[in-house]
């Protein structure tokens, strides 16, 4: 029975609380008056990959180094077993991001407007689809979550770029009250939903999970939250918990808004890119008809399935048959992941501002997904 606690009054509260920790730091720092030293900072923690690399204050540094330890509760198996089930399907999960995931933030009019307002998306897509593959790819890789691994330092990275845009754009004449304060506590963890409940997803195509792995890779989503801010009484239990979290999110604020459709179609457009030729353009929005509710498809204006669509029955199969392949041969992930595999190689290639980007994709994901990339 899904948990009726996330009521409208609770998560409006909600709304009105970013991350207190991290925002206290910032605001010191911004109190400096070194704004130039301040934008400095964003635009090295946005340049590179590694946070050790980057001159910061002492405040910072302090920050980072109290902020990187799981919290009590968390379970080296769960995470260990979270883990290990991205490594078998992290093709298919990575094709649900794009047509799921972020679709389905967009829809969110409210907590859309932060990236329309920022340009996050329109003006620069392959950056921002960039970094949020990376952060997905390093937290969910082997041992991304272990002390000083590649994935936590992702994750405070991030949590960064969240509190200096949360700073700005509070002071933005744009912003309204309306919005809540940017990028808040019920924003950060229906994002961290749109993620943990990636495998749900993936059963509209075929796959099929049992509980147990469903629950350790939800339980790898509770610790990732925890690291980026989310207070403690705002993550869900479990897998159910957090399915009612998530309906109630998207029934409080799933509605048309032009930067939900204005996000989406950037979004559309750099996925079309991926897939060769004009002729199977109409599967991106076959399938991200095919995942996502139709509240979500009529925020985002999401445009009427093509013939692609027939597509989708031998695609189940594929998947279906790919499930019960993928404990003996890594072919299943080459045979089910075709899709997904365009995307991850477009954004390993890519160039951002004449400069090639740097998207990292760990070892052990590309031995599991059968990937040979070249150098670039």
């Amino acid at each position: 029975m899904l948990s009726s606690r996330w009521t409208r009054n609770t998560l409006d509260s909600y709304r009105e609380i970013g991350d207190p920790q991290a925002d206290s730091v910032i605001e010191k720092i911004f109190g400096l008056n070194e704004v130039d030293a301040v934008n400095k900072l964003l635009k090295d923690i946005q340049n590179n990959d590694d946070l050790v690399a980057v001159e910061m204050p002492d405040e910072l540094e302090d920050f980072l180094n109290t902020t990187d330890d799981w919290p009590s509760w968390a379970d080296r198996e769960q995470i260990r077993l979270g883990q290990q089930l991205f490594s078998r399907y992290g093709m298919q999960m990575t094709m649900a991001l794009f047509c799921w995931s972020l679709p389905s933030c967009y829809s969110c009019a409210k907590g859309a407007q932060v990236l329309s307002l920022t340009h996050r998306i329109t003006k620069r897509v392959h950056q921002r689809l960039v970094e949020t593959a990376q952060f997905v790819l390093d937290v969910m890789a082997e041992g991304g979550l272990e002390p000083n691994g590649r994935g936590v330092r992702t994750a405070q990275k991030i949590r960064l770029l969240h509190t200096t845009i949360r700073y700005h754009m509070r002071q933005y004449p744009r912003w309204l009250a309306e919005y809540g304060v940017p990028i808040n506590q019920e924003d950060l963890v229906g994002t961290m939903l749109s993620f943990a409940l990636l495998p749900q997803v993936l059963t509209k195509l075929g796959l099929d999970f049992t509980a147990e792995e469903e629950a350790a890779f939800f339980h790898c989503w509770r610790v990732i939250g925890s690291i980026m801010g989310i207070q403690e009484d705002m993550l869900p239990r479990d897998v159910e918990d957090g399915k009612a979290l998530w309906d109630a999110i998207q029934t409080h604020h799933a509605a048309p808004s032009d930067a939900g459709r204005e996000l989406t179609a950037a979004l559309v457009d750099y996925m079309k890119e991926r897939v060769p030729g004009k002729m199977f353009d109409g599967i991106v929005p076959t399938l991200i008809r095919e995942l996502c509710d139709e509240r979500v498809v009529e925020a985002v204006g999401i445009e009427r399935a093509n013939w692609t669509r027939h597509f989708l029955r031998p695609l189940r199969w594929i998947f279906g048959v790919t499930d019960e392949m993928q404990d003996r041969s890594k072919l299943a992930a080459r045979l089910s992941g075709a899709f997904s595999r365009r995307l991850i190689e477009g954004l390993h290639y890519l160039e951002r501002e004449g400069q090639k980007t740097e998207f990292t994709i760990p070892k052990s994901l590309q031995d599991n997904w059968g990937l040979t990339l070249r150098e670039r």
